[in-house]
């Protein structure tokens, strides 16, 4: 296979992703802290998405809940003080 084709068969698989793929990201990680009350880095949305992906039971898939269990519960976020 030389390059083109090489490219052109991973630009099928990556459209064929697009389609048929649930996403979840740092973003997601980010705003659902904001919304329980906690805070989270980057860096560390970065390490419980990868934790959760590594982890997830693909029986009960991935919620707002399993999010909210990763900043809140394995200690990725920081909860927020209170005024």
């Amino acid at each position: 296979m030389n390059s083109k084709q090489a490219y052109n068969s991973l630009k099928e698989e990556f459209e064929q992703y697009k389609k048929e793929s649930i996403k979840w990201g740092i973003e997601d990680f980010i705003s659902r802290a904001e919304d329980i009350g906690y805070t989270i880095t980057e860096e560390d949305a970065q390490n419980s998405l990868e934790d959760m992906i590594d982890n997830h039971d693909c029986n009960y898939g991935i919620t707002w809940e399993t999010l909210d269990y990763y900043i809140a519960d394995k200690g990725y976020g920081t909860e927020k003080s209170k005024p």
